[in-house]
This record gives structure tokens, sequence and C-alpha cells, in this order.
């Protein structure tokens, strides 16, 4: 199946209120990307702002839906993944409700059945988050 075929919920073992990317806009063998629009309703939000847990969980679905999707187009189960370790994060700002922000995933390294990704986020064309995340895949 075509990526925009897939709701995010088929990619993702997250559910509603924690989901924290709306799509995944691409992806490709090595690097993905996903949206975020955010509304004053969403659990990670306080005082008009998606806080940095917000962020760092954008980044680690925009990895989920990555992995899901790859699971999916070879005829896979979706597996669950655990956030292992985050590095070097880096919060520049934190986006307003109802604005959208866009996540940008890398794939590093794939070692020890663990996933090593740079992970990005974007507000109106800037970064504003940025790190190296370590994610253990459920067998």
């Amino acid at each position: 199946m075509k990526l925009e075929e897939y709701s995010i919920l088929d990619l993702i073992p997250q559910r509603p209120p924690f989901v924290m990317v709306d799509t995944l806009t691409g992806c490709s063998e090595k690097s993905a990307s996903g949206r975020l629009f955010i509304l004053d309703s969403n659990v990670l939000c306080h005082n008009g702002c998606l806080q940095e847990s917000g962020l760092m969980e954008c980044i680690a679905q925009t990895a989920a839906a990555y992995t899901g999707y790859q699971q999916l187009s070879a005829k896979k189960a979706v597996s669950r993944g655990y956030i292992g370790a985050i590095k070097n994060l880096i919060i520049h700002s934190l986006p307003a409700v109802n604005t959208e922000i866009h996540s940008e995933i890398v794939v590093e390294n794939e070692l020890l059945g663990y996933t090593i990704v740079t992970g990005k986020i974007f507000w109106n064309a800037s970064v504003i988050a940025e790190c190296e995340m370590r994610i253990l895949l459920e067998i």
C-alpha cells in the first residue's frame, strides 16, 4: 500500500489522547517526516505551548510511524518500541497551540535490537528541537 493509504493509527501503537503525530508525510529507506497540528486539548500542552515532552514524543512517534510503515510494507505486524536513551537534546523554543509542527527523523544505525535516529522538529521553517534517540523494538 502507498503511504497516504495508511492512517497514523495503523502505523503507531500509541492511541488518543497520546498521539503526537497526525500524519506520516514521507518515508524512505532511512528517513521519515511527519506533522502535528497542535490543539489546546493536547495532553502535553501547558500555558498555550506544546511542552518539551511533547516535542520528544513527536520525534519518537515519527520514528515509530517509520518503523510501522516499513513493517506493514513487508507484510509484518507493527512492533512496539521503547525509548532507551535520548542524547544531545536541544530545545530552542516551544511551539504555540493552533500551529503546525513538522518532524524529521534519520536512521543513523541499527544495532543489537536498537534503532538509533536523529530527530528534528521544525516550526515556521526553524528547527525548534533536536536530539539523538535510541529506540528498542519489542521482539
